[in-house]
């Protein structure tokens, strides 16, 4: 070939020329491209670098953050998926690349997979754990319901509890709970209610729905601002079927609205018969405990009145015993026996005849009265 015929192309005009054939091909420029994540990188710009591979070949990719950032899930490594996007040339490389403007997991569904991801992280540090939760206080006299205010979840918890205690006061903190806004809103009144401070306890909620109008309820900071929460919390999104990460997060989960109610406020009018059958319980405790101890009186007051009686009875027989030996030894007992008590003139009484001298006058003394005597012999 002539050399001097020959066009000369410069790289970059080759790979201009390629660039433009690959995105005016129609097939080329709308692709769904099943494969498996690997090469992951997601860079500090938001934007993810990674190649597709099944078992005969591989291809680059790329998703700007424009893209990324409204990914549902975390891509990793390993991840089988299905991809959208347009094929082109990367001209500074010369490499053609998938340029992804959707991603979805291959058989399971992005949001599923993200509420899976997110519950293994949260579970991990520790947000799930039932020792981390706190007893809901028996008696709420305030219950802040973080909700839309005009859904039919706020009217379900205002008329539950109104039947349950209408002096329970209901604190009515508006919230989206649908939407891109909703997660962040959600946070907003979360804070609020805890600067607040005078909420016992806190309700967040709201009706059914599907999984993306739930969705703000698996936002990883609604779940954080719950868990850090000084305020006991209650769960309450969708219907019974229904699971969000704020189930796990809460203190307490409950499957509608309506149980939340129940669940926060105790049923007055039961506390009421509970309370009166207490009552009546205690009374008749009191009343048999008076009649018990009245006859545990009574049979210790016969007891002691059986006791004292016999007790009197031996102290009178010891008392008669006495006082018989005293009419023995009286004086007027040996007066009677004809005998007499005999003094000296100082006064002192004579047990012996060597006491006395002859010529002494002795008196001599008697129950009815005395004489004087002489003493004339001594025998």
């Amino acid at each position: 070939m002539n050399r001097l015929a020959r066009q000369i192309f410069t790289v970059a005009q080759v790979n201009r020329y390629a660039k433009r054939l690959l995105e005016a091909d129609a097939l080329l420029a709308g692709l769904f491209i099943e494969g498996e994540i690997s090469n992951f990188n997601a860079h500090g710009s938001g934007h993810l670098y990674f190649s597709l591979k099944d078992s005969a070949a591989a291809l680059s990719a790329v998703m700007f953050n424009s893209h990324a950032a409204a990914l549902p899930f975390a891509p990793k490594n390993g991840l089988k998926v299905i991809a959208f996007g347009r094929l082109s040339l990367y001209e500074k490389t010369g490499q053609y690349q998938l340029y992804v403007e959707f991603l979805e997991p291959a058989g399971i569904g992005g949001l599923h997979l993200a509420f899976a991801q997110l519950c293994e992280k949260l579970q991990a540090e520790g947000l799930f754990d039932p020792a981390c939760k706190r007893p809901l206080p028996a008696f709420a006299r305030t219950v802040a319901v973080i909700t839309s205010p005009t859904g039919a979840a706020v009217r379900d918890i205002i008329a539950t509890a109104q039947a349950r205690d209408p002096s329970v006061r209901l604190a009515i903190v508006p919230a989206l709970v649908q939407g891109e806004a909703a997660p962040a809103d959600l946070v907003r009144a979360i804070d609020a209610v805890n600067r607040w401070g005078e909420a016992d306890l806190l309700i967040i909620g709201r009706g059914g729905g599907s999984i993306e109008d739930l969705w703000a309820f698996n936002d990883e900071t609604v779940a954080r601002a719950l868990a850090a929460s000084a305020i006991p919390t209650i769960s309450a999104v969708g219907h019974e079927t229904d699971t969000t990460v704020t189930d796990f997060v809460a203190d307490a989960r409950a499957a509608t609205p309506t149980a939340a109610a129940q669940l926060a406020i105790p049923d007055a009018r039961a506390h009421h018969r509970q309370l009166q059958t207490a009552v009546r319980t205690l009374q008749a405790a009191i009343r048999q405990a008076i009649l018990t101890r009245h006859h545990q009186a009574k049979f210790t007051l016969r007891t002691l009145t059986r006791h004292l009686q016999t007790r009197l009875a031996q102290e009178t027989h010891r008392l008669a015993h006495h006082e018989t030996l005293l009419e023995k030894i009286s004086p007027h007992a040996i007066f009677a026996r004809g005998l007499a008590f005999a003094k000296n003139e100082r006064n002192q009484p004579i047990k012996s005849v060597a006491q006395v001298s002859l010529g002494e006058v002795l008196t001599l003394h008697w129950a009815d009265g005395s004489v004087d005597a002489e003493v004339k012999v001594k025998r």
